[in-house]
């Protein structure tokens, strides 16, 4: 899609493989010219533990992909950037600390639209969320690979799940790529490795310069498969501290450092902004 000169500069840094999750406050990084933007678009990677919870904002535009668990939730981070209302919300799978949050976002915000991934659960967290979300007055719609997601300016590719489900709930995590001007974002919720390669098989990835990390950073996502198609810049993985899975693994943090990406973690660097006008990015973490 681009070329990145700063591609051979970091995987030189990165010689010995020492893996560096970046502690700095801010870091910035030039890519070419842009391509039609409208304004600073910025991506909040919010610090909910051992969960996701991202929120794109562009000027009156918001789009919410998650909101982990019910505690602590995530209103009080979004009332500081929500601007009437919500215009997209995004349920990737039905795991709990993924749509947990986003039973009090509902309560507390009007939603224009809701995407969801057709799977289903038992839990009483899902049926709190589904109940709510019929009840909301949204539009639904249900992702499936090759939609588009428009909201305001921006549009999302869905790159999953496939038509036919996995029979894995997190494999069936809605996997979306945001294009703007040059810069490429991908998030991909709990996709697994059968999840990737089926992106990989049906050729729906590309070059991209920030990626949501799979699954809190479990070695269950992430195959160099993968990542070598991506080739990430910048690659933020979402886990609590001293979680009781590990995350991430180190397997998964090695994967990135080989192919040269700079490694963001919500455990270490709290939430994570990052703010682009479409050619350049910056990068700033809360510690």
């Amino acid at each position: 899609m681009k070329a990145k000169s700063l591609k051979l500069i970091a995987a030189l840094a990165l010689c010995a493989l020492t893996i560096c999750l970046c502690a700095c406050d801010e870091w910035s990084h030039n890519t070419s010219t842009p391509t039609a933007v409208t304004g600073k678009l910025q991506v909040h990677f919010i610090d909910v533990g051992q969960g996701d919870s991202i929120l794109i904002d562009l000027g009156t535009t918001e789009v919410l992909i998650d909101a982990g668990e019910k505690s602590p939730g995530v209103t009080d981070y979004l009332k500081k950037y929500v601007d009437g209302d919500l215009e997209v919300m995004v349920a990737t799978h039905p795991h709990s600390d993924h749509i947990g949050g986003l039973l009090k976002v509902l309560d507390e915000f009007t939603v224009d639209n809701i995407w969801v991934n057709g799977d289903t659960a038992t839990s009483k967290t899902y049926t709190d969320f589904m109940t709510k979300a019929t009840g909301e007055g949204a539009q639904m719609h249900e992702a499936r690979r090759g939609n588009t997601i428009v909201a305001g300016a921006l549009t999302f590719k869905v790159l999953n799940p496939p038509a036919t489900l996995f029979s894995d709930t997190n494999n069936n995590s809605i996997v979306l790529q945001l294009d703007y001007g040059n810069v490429d974002f991908l998030f991909t919720g709990d996709a697994g490795i059968a999840a990737e390669e089926s992106m990989i098989n049906a050729g729906v990835l590309s070059d991209i310069n920030i990626l949501k990390v799979g699954h809190h950073g479990s070695r269950s996502a992430s195959s160099p498969a993968f990542l070598n198609i991506i080739k990430p810049e910048a690659a933020v993985y979402m886990a609590g501290i001293g979680n009781d899975y590990g995350h991430p693994h180190q397997e998964t943090l090695t994967a990135l450092a080989n192919i040269g990406a700079k490694i963001y973690g919500t455990d270490v660097n709290g939430s994570i902004t990052i703010s682009t006008d479409g050619a350049t990015y910056t990068i700033q973490t809360e510690k």
